[in-house]
């Protein structure tokens, strides 16, 4: 019969390529098949079903003897393996003892991210490999020695972030009813919403955004949006305008008018503490020979910079801007008023 062109060809030559280049772990699901089904499989039939040499194969099946402790057996009769007693063939068993409890320990930490668009998606993917474990992983054994602080926020916002995602990707206007927490009130916005934003720090998600009732760029926390409802009008970023800049100057998510220099004297007492944790990408650490350090950085929300100096007490003073040195004094002269000093 002569030969009739046609796209058989090129589907099994594509075919081809795609079985030799599949990883060993899809060769030992398929042998894995073939012994449950008694079909008594062999290096030829396998090395010519995947179009692989039969040492290939030979090694699969040493593999899953040697490593994975399945019980395969060769017949000299029927000239083919199979399995000797029931076994049953997962992937956590490609998984190193260390990598297990990584997964273990990467779901408790992810807990924090619960309401966001992906953190069902995410569990459910981990839940489906950690059901494999062997008993040897279970949770006595990592957790007895690692333990995971679990976050006390609400999550009652979840759609929120399905919104302001398609806001965002699709440069979308969005209308929100914001309780503002310095005003004390509900107040109604558009904005252009540019990212979502998790500060470890304050263990809170924001969201930034310009925002056209203040007319520039604020840090909205997610869980202060009360209504949101998504506009057909679209915006455009400035090209000039950069989040990670933006982000660099806030602190604590706080940002101001204009990014000023910080400069704080902790004492000797206090310096070990605050040396052990990055403050803020800018931040550069001065010693002094009696122990106390001094920390620079740039920032422009200098209110939220104030709140956190007050945390030390007479540990800490504010060297410069003068600002931030007069906005502590007056509220430590306020306190001297409420402690009736």
């Amino acid at each position: 019969m002569p030969h009739t062109p046609s796209y058989t060809g090129v589907v099994t030559k594509n075919s081809n390529e795609m079985k030799q280049s599949r990883p060993p772990l899809v060769r030992m699901y398929y042998l894995d098949e073939q012994l449950r089904k008694n079909k008594y499989p062999n290096c030829t039939s396998l090395a010519s079903y995947f179009e692989v040499h039969r040492k290939t194969i030979q090694r699969d099946v040493e593999y899953m003897r040697d490593m994975l402790r399945a019980p395969i057996e060769y017949d000299k009769k029927k000239k083919g393996f199979f399995y000797r007693e029931s076994w049953l063939f997962l992937p956590s068993a490609f998984l190193e003892q260390e990598e297990a409890e990584a997964l273990k320990a990467t779901k408790k930490v992810l807990s924090q991210y619960r309401g966001t668009p992906y953190y069902e998606e995410v569990n459910r993917a981990l839940d489906k490999v950690l059901q494999y474990l062997p008993g040897a992983l279970e949770d006595g054994d990592f957790f007895s020695v690692y333990s995971f602080e679990q976050p006390t926020g609400h999550h009652e916002f979840s759609s929120h972030f399905v919104t302001l995602e398609d806001a965002i990707r699709q440069k979308l206007k969005v209308r929100i009813a914001y309780d503002a927490p310095s005003s004390r009130a509900l107040t109604n916005r558009i904005i252009h919403p540019y990212r979502l934003h998790y500060s470890h720090g304050t263990q809170t998600w924001y969201l930034v955004a310009h925002c056209e009732l203040r007319k520039g760029m604020r840090t909205f926390v997610v869980g202060r949006i009360k209504k949101l409802q998504l506009l057909k009008e679209h915006f455009d970023m400035p090209p000039d305008f950069s989040v990670d800049e933006y982000l660099s100057k806030t602190f604590d998510q706080v940002v101001g008018e204009t990014e000023q220099e910080v400069s704080i004297r902790f004492s000797a007492y206090q310096a070990p503490w605050i040396k052990e944790r990055q403050w803020h990408p800018t931040q550069q650490i001065e010693e002094h020979g009696d122990g106390s350090i001094t920390i620079h950085f740039q920032v422009s929300g200098l209110d939220a910079i104030k709140r956190w100096v007050m945390r030390y007490g007479k540990e800490a003073e504010v060297l410069e801007p003068q600002e931030l040195r007069d906005m502590v004094r007056k509220e430590v002269r306020e306190m001297g008023v409420v402690y009736g000093q």
